[in-house]
């Protein structure tokens, strides 16, 4: 489980269970995500516009894939459905279509990916 936030300016947070320095006995929303009910800015103006997303699965590719397509091969098809948000490092997309292994998303690839890079299925936190 993850928790990571994304500004129009381009900066990111992410929040893990993994390495934490802070405040890293409050875990609860680790086993529960549903827990994370919400994200805000909390007041500082560079986080104003941010969108956040938590990670509920997790995945890889099988091959690599291409600026400019729409579809990629994950080897576990079956954590998602149609409508489901994923990432793949900084690109965000949505599900269309599911066959197997095989996942088509709504516009097409900005940047190259290699095999064996992560798949997140994200659910966007509401604002």
């Amino acid at each position: 489980v993850a928790f990571a936030c994304q500004s129009q300016a381009g900066m990111s947070v992410i929040y893990t269970q993994t390495d934490c320095t802070n405040d890293c006995d409050n875990l609860q929303w680790v086993t529960n995500p549903e827990l994370i009910a919400n994200a805000s800015s909390e007041g500082v103006v560079k986080w104003a516009d941010s969108k956040c997303y938590v990670q509920s699965a997790l995945t890889s590719t099988v091959g690599a894939i291409d600026a400019g397509s729409i579809s990629l091969q994950v080897q576990d098809g079956s954590i998602f459905s149609v409508g489901d948000g994923i990432r793949v490092f900084t690109e965000l997309k949505t599900v269309t279509k599911v066959l197997g292994g095989l996942l088509v998303v709504a516009t097409p690839f900005a940047g190259v990916h290699r095999a064996g890079d992560k798949v997140l299925k994200t659910r966007a936190s509401p604002q």
